[in-house]
């Protein structure tokens, strides 16, 4: 048994087919296929069932799927434990962040990341959550922050911070900038709202169905500063997390409102490769960026009030 057949075999149940496989670890569909029968050969057992939906993992193949996520993942923990001791970090890293943690977060940890670690070189993709999972699945990014959703095959998730939704209109709005809203006393709601592909609008669409709060006009833009642009000029509102609108706290450029019923709020998780650990560079800024988040959603928390809160009053 080698490392290179489980590394095949963790992403054959990933991408559900050897061809998709093949193109993710770098090799022939045929190589593939060979290092996973002598896989099942030392084992002495079936890995894989075929069918026209593509390969599904048997029992004794989800059994190895999760063993050998777990001997990869110590093993690059070794190598990177290994690489920390010899001095100065170096390397690549690259993250994923959400249009919510770009505007907040970004910005202040890489200005005194890139000072502190000169030798480090940093990417950092901005997307929404289905992407950047996909990023981290394949190994294209290292890490990222997403809402909270259904754990992907090949994630490792943790829980993060509770960030407290905020309702954002023009500057001109008739309420007083902070004053708490209740959703169900607005009429004529005119809302700006993700696309589909975006985890939170199926979020907040289900907060305002189950409490009957009728939408007069949606719009639909993918482009967060697009949106923000629109709300500061128009009739047009929107529900943005407190993590993206806390440096309006002037009230210069749009209005911000905590909103008292229904309470909603995100819920951040980290996701990373479930067969790798961080490398050392990539600890470090994710350590930074966590850091960041936390003091930032502490703030949000704070002004916007959180969700036990709202429910309370």
């Amino acid at each position: 048994m080698r490392l290179r057949q489980l590394r095949f075999m963790i992403a054959v149940v990933e991408e559900g087919s050897f061809t998709a496989a093949a193109t993710r670890v770098h090799a022939t569909q045929s190589g593939v296929s060979a290092q996973i029968k002598l896989l099942e050969e030392s084992l002495d057992t079936k890995l894989f069932e075929r069918s026209v939906a593509g390969v599904i993992p048997t029992a004794a193949g989800k059994l190895v799927y999760q063993r050998a996520t777990r001997v990869l993942r110590e093993t690059t923990a070794m190598v990177s434990d290994v690489s920390a001791l010899k001095g100065t970090v170096t390397g690549s890293v690259s993250t994923g962040l959400m249009p919510t943690t770009t505007r907040s977060v970004a910005a202040p940890v890489l200005e005194s990341f890139a000072s502190r670690y000169p030798n480090i070189e940093v990417k950092v993709e901005e997307a929404y959550s289905a992407q950047l999972s996909e990023g981290v699945r394949t190994g294209r990014l290292d890490f990222a922050v997403v809402p909270m959703s259904a754990t992907d095959t090949g994630l490792r998730t943790t829980q993060l911070e509770i960030d407290p939704e905020v309702f954002v209109t023009a500057p001109n709005n008739k309420r007083p900038h902070l004053s708490p809203v209740d959703l169900t006393e607005i009429k004529s709601l005119k809302l700006v709202l993700p696309g589909s592909a975006n985890a939170r609008r199926d979020s907040i669409k289900g907060a305002l169905r189950s409490n009957n709060i009728s939408v007069d006009k949606v719009m639909e833009l993918d482009t967060m500063m697009a949106t923000l642009d629109l709300v500061s000029r128009s009739e047009w509102t929107t529900i943005l997390p407190g993590c993206l609108v806390i440096d309006d706290l002037s009230g210069e450029h749009r209005q911000l409102h905590p909103i008292i019923h229904p309470a909603m709020s995100l819920q951040y998780v980290l996701i990373e490769p479930a067969s790798r650990t961080l490398s050392p560079a990539a600890q470090l800024l994710c350590d930074a960026m966590l850091a960041e988040l936390t003091a930032v959603c502490e703030k949000c928390r704070s002004v916007f009030g959180s969700t036990e809160q709202h429910e309370t009053r």
